[in-house]
C-alpha cells in the first residue's frame, strides 16, 4: 500500500510539473474539414494567433471525411496530452451524434471542451423570381404552397438543414428539403433556380446578393450582421425565439489535465480579444468571440437538446 501511495503521489507531481511546463513542443490542431475551406481558414487563423501566445508552433493537419466525423474521432482516440486538439464545428459535435447512428465518438464524454472561438449565422437566400421579399412573405408563400417550397442545404443533419427545419416549426409552414452534398452543389441549385430558398453563410453569399442573383430576407442570429446590416433578424421578422448560428470551438481529448485546459482557453480568449484577429475575422463574416469552458459545455447541452427535439418533431430518418 505504502508503494502504491509513492507511486501515486509521484504519478500527480509529474502531471503537474508536465502541465505547467506546457507547451514543450508544436501543438496540433485538426481541421476534419478539406484545405482551403471556410473552416480550414479559419483554423489555421487561430493557429497563427495561438503560436505566439503559447510559445510553440500551432500547427494545422486536414482530416476531412464523413462530415468532419474522421477528423473528431482521431482527436477523441489521440493521447489527452494537449499537444492534439480538434477544430469542432458545431454540426459534427451537436447534430451529428442525433442524426447518425453508430457515431464513432461520445459527445460530450470523449472531450474536454476549452472554448468556442467564432460564431457564423446565416443568410435566408431567396430566389428572386419568387413573390417574397420578406419573412413575412415567405411564411405565407409556404402556407399557400404547403411541402412544395424546395429549401436546399449541404446534406441531412447539417447546419442549414436544421436551421432550415427550425423555421417550419417555428413558423408552422411544410417545405421540401432537397440535401445536397456541400454548399457550392446547394449553392449552384438556388442560383439555377431549381431550388427555391437556402440558408449560406453571409460572407459567401454576399456577391451573389449584390450582384441581384439571390434574393436576402433576414439572417439567423440574434442580431444584425456587419455584411448585412440593414437585413433582419429572423427574431425581427417576426419568429421571437429564433436564433441559430455555427459555431467553432476548440476541444481535446477526454481525460486532458486541467491545467493544461486552463492555460489554453486563457491564451484562446486572449486572442480573441485581440483586435487584429477581430478585424480579420470580421472581414470573413464572422466573429471571434471567447468563452469558458463552463459556458461551452452549457452551449452543448443546450444544443445536443434543441436539435434532438428538432430532429424528432421533423421526423429527420438517421443516415
Amino acid at each position: 500500500m505504502r508503494r502504491f501511495l509513492l507511486a501515486l503521489c509521484a504519478f500527480v507531481a509529474m502531471t503537474g510539473a508536465a502541465a505547467q511546463d506546457y507547451p514543450s513542443k508544436a501543438v496540433k490542431i485538426v481541421v476534419p474539414f478539406a484545405p482551403g475551406a471556410g473552416n480550414d481558414t479559419l483554423g489555421r487563423l487561430t493557429a497563427e494567433y495561438l503560436t505566439p501566445r503559447l510559445g510553440q508552433p500551432v500547427v494545422v493537419e486536414n482530416k476531412a471525411g464523413a462530415g468532419s466525423q474522421i477528423g473528431i474521432d482521431f482527436v477523441a482516440k489521440s493521447p489527452p496530452d494537449g499537444y492534439t486538439l480538434v477544430w469542432a464545428a458545431s454540426d459534427g459535435i451537436t447534430i451529428l451524434p442525433a442524426v447518425k447512428p453508430n457515431m464513432p465518438y461520445r459527445v460530450p464524454e470523449d472531450f474536454t471542451f476549452i472554448a468556442r472561438i467564432v460564431q457564423i449565422p446565416f443568410v435566408i437566400a431567396v430566389n428572386p423570381d419568387l413573390p417574397i421579399k420578406n419573412v413575412a412573405d415567405l411564411i405565407a408563400y409556404a402556407k399557400a404552397n404547403p411541402g412544395k417550397v424546395k429549401y436546399g442545404t449541404s446534406g441531412i443533419g447539417g447546419g442549414p438543414h436544421m436551421g432550415s427545419a427550425l423555421i417550419e416549426k417555428a413558423a408552422g409552414v411544410e417545405m421540401l428539403h432537397i440535401p445536397y452534398s456541400g454548399v457550392a452543389p446547394a449553392l449552384n441549385a438556388l442560383l439555377g433556380k431549381s431550388i427555391d430558398i437556402a440558408l449560406i453563410t453571409p460572407p459567401t453569399v454576399k456577391p451573389h446578393t449584390d450582384a441581384g442573383a439571390f434574393r436576402a430576407i433576414a439572417t439567423t442570429g440574434t442580431e444584425r450582421h456587419p455584411l448585412f446590416p440593414d437585413l433582419p433578424t429572423l427574431q425581427e421578422s417576426g419568429l421571437p425565439n429564433y436564433g441559430v448560428a455555427s459555431w467553432n470551438a476548440l476541444a481535446a481529448p477526454a481525460g486532458t489535465p486541467k491545467d493544461v485546459i486552463a492555460k489554453l482557453n486563457a491564451v484562446v480568449n486572449e486572442a480573441a480579444k485581440s483586435p487584429d484577429l477581430q478585424s480579420k475575422t470580421q472581414a470573413l463574416g464572422v466573429r471571434a468571440q471567447g468563452s469558458t469552458p463552463e459556458q461551452l459545455d452549457q452551449l452543448l447541452k443546450s444544443e445536443i437538446r434543441r436539435w434532438g427535439e428538432v430532429i424528432a418533431n421533423a421526423k429527420i430518418t438517421p443516415q
